[in-house]
């Protein structure tokens, strides 16, 4: 994976590593999250869908626990997921009630391990402070697998590690609109303005970890 750090650019091909997750957001999670925030049950099972697929989760979930037993693909999901509101995640209820929407959708398939899916459909619920756990990130981070106590606790460490970093990376997206995947539609204004959002500069962090490894 490529090597890259925080920072201003100074560089073009730095500057669009760090543009790489504002084009995700914007040609991506943004479509996701307005979905799910959304009341149209379907657009939020075509997100769900979509998200699945880009995360590469789908096959977390079988079809035999929804599509077998008469329902829409992910519609256990997506009635678990609809209920869940950023208040609920809020102080020392984050954890446990993580812990307890992972339960319900592993229930709902058969006892399987949803712990990433739950955290990456949470995260485009309601994001922060939901933070995504993540394979490589975990890895990164060095904690073991399954341990989102751990994991959480770590990948806090490398936030407040890297937070004026972070801080001049996202300053920085708006002055290098033209890498964006759509600079004619995306104003500079906007970028900022996304870019100053702490659940941008967290995610700003999972792209920086998942490229770097065990050696971040």
């Amino acid at each position: 994976m490529p090597h890259w750090s925080f920072g201003a650019p100074s560089h073009p091909t730095l500057s669009v590593r760090l543009a790489g997750y504002l084009n995700q957001w914007i040609s991506k999670d943004r479509g996701f999250c307005h979905a799910l925030a959304g009341h149209d049950d379907l657009e939020k099972l075509r997100a769900l869908a979509g998200a699945a697929t880009f995360y590469r989760v789908a096959r977390t979930l079988p079809k035999r626990y929804d599509v077998g037993k008469g329902l829409r693909r992910y519609e256990p999901v997506r009635k678990i997921i609809g209920e869940q509101n950023a208040a609920d995640f809020s102080g020392d209820a984050l954890l446990p009630s993580i812990k307890k929407v992972r339960e319900r959708i592993s229930a709902e398939y058969g006892g399987r391990e949803v712990l990433s899916l739950t955290t990456k459909f949470l995260w485009l619920r309601v994001r922060s402070p939901v933070i995504i756990y993540d394979s490589q990130v975990r890895r990164a981070v060095g904690t073991r697998l399954g341990d989102i106590d751990e994991y959480y606790s770590r990948w806090r460490e490398k936030f407040k590690q890297y937070a004026q970093e972070i801080d001049a990376a996202c300053d920085s997206l708006s002055s290098i609109r033209d890498y964006s995947i759509d600079p004619e539609v995306v104003s500079a204004e906007y970028i900022a303005e996304t870019a100053s959002q702490q659940w941008f500069k967290g995610r700003v962090l999972d792209v920086y970890l998942w490229h770097r490894g065990p050696d971040a």
